[in-house]
Formats: structure tokens, C-alpha cells, sequence
């Protein structure tokens, strides 16, 4: 079977796998609830809709939809900003689009690793295995779980192709950009680099500071070698061009970034509380292995090749990120499979050249350590969808609700809103709440507290309308609490009622 009929069939197999679970899950909507949209971490899901609503209703510019708080916002995001423009000019809804979008980024991840992997190896059999792992494989948390420990390569989808293109767009597509940005001869003319740069920028910020850093070590390492064998015979003048132009269309968007984000007194304090901590050292080694171990065997042999010492600077650039103690370590593990599993086609050859055992048999061993992960993480979201599970699924009362604040409510207004409800307020009405996000929503902490004791009417009648009026809340959306009287309390605010269907009301607040 040649490679390329291979590549085929494992590039349908994926497309299947991580679209069905998704197709079956809307399918299974009944009259009481319906389809969130989300298989998997539904709360960044449902953030990246909230994003989408802007392009919807025609902006460009972010905002935080989570937070009360005014800010002037930035030009962040703007792949989702983007996706909801073209929601609203074809008319389709934005979770469609938004997963039209996943699985096109997907096909282009798929097409970037099997090139990538060819560049990489000359034997087709290796050039094959090497993109199955990459495209398929994962750790062995599926080991771990027996002892009850929830490891990343569950949820961490950043840093494996198969979880990425099963999530979002956003990390399949940077991830594609990371490979046409960093593996040889892909990105063609030095100038394309400027406008890989400035895409990979826009769509994942963070993974330029790590192809930057990984073209930085290729590039000493040639100027290391080519040391006194003159300056014309050398490849590495043709690498800095790539380093430079890539550098500085991705370094410019990082600039505006970087500053709109410090300069914007919202955005500001959102930056300082968008905490996304690495995993431990132990989670960290179930989570890669086996191909950690194997890469490390074909650590010496990739030394060696010319290609195996770009993914070693690329393996290297990511593991150190991760440890150096900031707020956004996690971000770093950005597409950290692939490397890895390019180390460890390495580290069987390795294996191979040293002790008598074929080929197959070590494929065939690694490939079933690799792939129960994915296969645990594609049965639990089918299994979801069939109890129709509340992490993922959302009343029909409560979307009746939402349908109501977008139809009749301005698209500046302001919703207060339980801690769950608070999350698809932004996103599936394009309205803004006072808590509804752990990271995007404004001293975060404090506005859940004061939602939480709203809603269990623990806080005065004039508390609440001062509070009330201070965040400029325009709705109350309640889902009916039978230990609570809210109603009380409404008339007592003189906040009418505009909306009830027996599980979720509504009021209009009227500001004393």
C-alpha cells in the first residue's frame, strides 16, 4: 500500500471520527434539550461563539462579551470575529460555521503533516508511520485513569493533532502554520514566511514565540557547523531570511497585541487573570509517552540529520517554556506531538539497528499504547450525548429564553445571569453579562460571589439596585429556583416581567 493511499485513509478515518460524535450528539436533541455544541471543553466553546457574535453583528474590533466592564477593545481574535461575518453573510448559524471551520482547518492540519513527515524522512514506510502517530496517537492516560487521575492528554488539545482538530479551528489551523512555518523547504520563498508570521500570529499568538525560537536554534546550529567553510557555500543565509521576514510579520501583530492589551484598563486586568498553568512533571510524562520515551532513544540518531536537529529545537523550545514560571505556561505545549513523534520514528530506528525486532511489531505495539485515549475521549462524548448530559446539553426553556433577549433585547444590553446561564448569554445572544466566564469576565471571583448571592437572595432589595445600577444591568434572566422567590423581590424593585414559560423568567430592570 503506497504512502500517499495510506495518507488517504487515515485522513477519512479522522475526518469520520471527529465528525460523527458531533453529527449524532445534534441529532439527539429532544423537545426538553438541545445540543450545546460541545463535545469538549464547553466553556472555551462557548467563548469562541461569544467571538463570533461580534463578526455576527458586524464588528471587528473584541470585546470582552463576559463582563459588564466598558473597554474600547482591540483587534484580537479576529479569526472568530471573521468566521462571524461569514456566519452572517451566508446566512448559516455560527455553530455550523464554526465547525465548517473545524474540519476545513482539520484537512489542512492533515495535509500539512503528511508533507511535513515526507520533508522529514526518506523511507516511506517511516514517512508513514511517523504521520499515523502524529495524526492518531496520544499518551497513556487511558492507564491512568484506572487509578482515578484525569491527565492532559484528555484536555490539554493544543498539544495533539487528533484533539485539536476534534475541539476548534483555531488549534488546528496554528498548529498547520506551525508546520509550514518551521519544517523545511514547505514555506517555499523567504517573503511567504512575513505573511505565515503575521497568519500564525493572528490565529495563535503564542506558537510564534515558539517557531521563532525553534528557527533561532537551527539557525546557530548551522552557523556553529558552517564555521570557517566561507560564507558562500553555507544553506544558512537562506534560514535567517526565513527567521527575519517570519519574525517580523509575526513579531508586528504580537507588538499591536501586546500593547492594546496593556493599554486597554479591561483587557489589562483580563490578561492578568487568564491563568493557564502547566501540568505536572508526572502528567506531563503519562500524557506524552510513549513517544516521550522513544523520542528520547532517537534524541542522538536525530542529532545527526539535518531535519531531526529542527525537531529537537522545536521539542526543546516547548519543554522549557512550559517550566519558566509564568501565566501562561500551558500555552507553550502548543503542538508538541508532532515534534515528538517525528523523535520517536528515530527512536525505532534506533531500536531496529540495535536488538532483533521488525519493524511491524513495533509499530503495531506503539499504535495500540497510542490510540485508547482518543478512542476513551470519542466514546465519552457519544456516550454523553446519549443521556443527553447537562454539562453539554442546554434546557429548551432556557433556550427559549435566550432566543427572547436576543429577538427583543439592544445588542449593548446587559443580562445578569446565573453562573451556568451566564455562559450562553454572550454567545448564543450576543448580549453581555456580569459573570458568565471564569477568565473573561472581570475580577471574576467577586462577580460570581455577587451573582451567587443575587440569586439566593442574600443581598438587600437596595444592594441589589445599587449594584444593579453601578453595572448597568438591563435583564434579569432567571431559570426558576422554586426555594427562591424572585418575583417578590422584582415587584418590590418595580422590575416587571417581560418573558416566563414556567422555567425561566425574565424582567426588565428598571434603574430606581
Amino acid at each position: 500500500m503506497t504512502e500517499k493511499r495510506v495518507f488517504l485513509i487515515v485522513s477519512c478515518l479522522v475526518i469520520i471520527l471527529i465528525t460523527v460524535p458531533y453529527v449524532y450528539a445534534f441529532q439527539t436533541g429532544s423537545a426538553e434539550f438541545d445540543f450545546g455544541g460541545f463535545l469538549i471543553n464547553p466553556t472555551d466553546g462557548h467563548s469562541y461563539l461569544a467571538k463570533m457574535q461580534l463578526g455576527f453583528q458586524g464588528r471587528w474590533k473584541f470585546v470582552l462579551p463576559y463582563t459588564a466592564e466598558p473597554g474600547e477593545g482591540a483587534y484580537l481574535f479576529l479569526l472568530y470575529i471573521g468566521l462571524g461575518h461569514l456566519a452572517r453573510i451566508t446566512n448559516l448559524s455560527l455553530i455550523v460555521v464554526f465547525h465548517i471551520a473545524r474540519v476545513i482547518s482539520a484537512i489542512f492540519l492533515l495535509w500539512t503533516l503528511y508533507i511535513g513527515f515526507k520533508r522529514i524522512f526518506n523511507k516511506p514506510k517511516m514517512q508513514t508511520l511517523g504521520f499515523a502517530i502524529a495524526v492518531l496517537g496520544s499518551g497513556v492516560g487511558w492507564m491512568a485513569v484506572v487509578f482515578g487521575k484525569f491527565t492532559s492528554d484528555f484536555w490539554v488539545a493544543e498539544a495533539y493533532p487528533f484533539l485539536s482538530m476534534y475541539t476548534n479551528p483555531h488549534f488546528s489551523l496554528g498548529l498547520g502554520l506551525m508546520i509550514l512555518a518551521i519544517i523545511p523547504d514547505i514555506g517555499k520563498q523567504s517573503r511567504g514566511y512575513t505573511v505565515l508570521g503575521i497568519a500564525l500570529a493572528v490565529v495563535q499568538p503564542f506558537a510564534v514565540v515558539i517557531v521563532v525560537l525553534a528557527l533561532s536554534i537551527q539557525v546557530a546550529i548551522e552557523l556553529e557547523k558552517s564555521r570557517g567553510k566561507g560564507p558562500v557555500k553555507i544553506k544558512e543565509p537562506i534560514n535567517i531570511k526565513n527567521l527575519l521576514f517570519f519574525g517580523a510579520g509575526g513579531g508586528f501583530v504580537l507588538l499591536y497585541q501586546y500593547s492594546s492589551i496593556l493599554t486597554d484598563p479591561v483587557l489589562s486586568i483580563w490578561n492578568q487573570q487568564n491563568i493557564t498553568e502547566s501540568p505536572d512533571l508526572l502528567d506531563l510524562v503519562i500524557s506524552l509517552s510513549p513517544c516521550l520515551v522513544l523520542a528520547i532513544l532517537g534524541v542522538v540518531k536525530g542529532w545527526k540529520n539535518q531535519h531531526g536537529r529542527l525537531i529537537i529545537g522545536w521539542v526543546a523550545v516547548c519543554l522549557i517554556l512550559i517550566f519558566i514560571p509564568w501565566n501562561l505556561q500551558r500555552r507553550f505545549l502548543t503542538g508538541i506531538y508532532v515534534p515528538l513523534a517525528g523523535l520517536c520514528i528515530f527512536g525505532i530506528e534506533e531500536i531496529i539497528e540495535k536488538i532483533s525486532i521488525k519493524f511491524q511489531t513495533v509499530a503495531i505495539i506503539l499504535v495500540c499504547l497510542i490510540l485508547p485515549t482518543n478512542i476513551v475521549v470519542i466514546l465519552s462524548g457519544i456516550k454523553a450525548a446519549s443521556s443527553q448530559d447537562q454539562k453539554i446539553y442546554i434546557s429548551s426553556a432556557i433556550t427559549e429564553g435566550l432566543d427572547w433577549i436576543k429577538d427583543n433585547s439592544e445588542q449593548d444590553a446587559i443580562v445578569l445571569a446565573n453562573g451556568n446561564n451566564g455562559l450562553f448569554i454572550p454567545s448564543m445572544t450576543g448580549r453581555k453579562t456580569v459573570y458568565g466566564h471564569p477568565f473573561e469576565t472581570i475580577d471574576a471571583g467577586k462577580e460570581k460571589i455577587f451573582v451567587e448571592n443575587f440569586f439566593q437572595g442574600d443581598l438587600s432589595v437596595e444592594m441589589s439596585q445599587d449594584q444593579m445600577g453601578i453595572k448597568g444591568v438591563d435583564y434579569i434572566f432567571y431559570e426558576v429556583d422554586l426555594t427562591q422567590d424572585l418575583a417578590k423581590r422584582m415587584r418590590e424593585m418595580n422590575n416587571p416581567l417581560v418573558f416566563s414559560n414556567g422555567k425561566v423568567e425574565i424582567y426588565t430592570v428598571i434603574q430606581p
